[in-house]
């Protein structure tokens, strides 16, 4: 979204909240559970442009810290982007 407006003024209601945007995060992360990293980005990013008509794109980063492979690494993850005019169903 744009954010000029918020960076003059100084007002929340010229952005997003991110405490609203940490709440879908911990909705999807903490409801049914998903096999893919894949799909819990997929989740966060559809919900967040769903829920704010004013976004236009959104990133997703997910990293899973404890994974299953061995070999010297901090964590394994993904990175999607999702844009509405693309990704939501009109």
């Amino acid at each position: 979204m744009d954010l000029r407006e918020a960076g003059k003024s100084d007002h929340l209601s010229d952005t997003v909240s991110y405490t609203e945007i940490y709440r879908i995060v911990k909705e999807v992360v903490e409801g049914p559970p998903h096999n893919l990293l894949e799909s819990v980005a997929q989740q966060i990013a559809s919900t967040t442009l769903k829920n704010y008509p004013q976004i236009s794109a959104v990133s997703v980063k997910v990293a899973k810290p404890h994974v299953a492979v061995h070999g010297p690494l901090d964590y394994l993850g993904v990175e999607i982007f999702r844009y509405r005019s693309i990704d939501v169903p009109k």
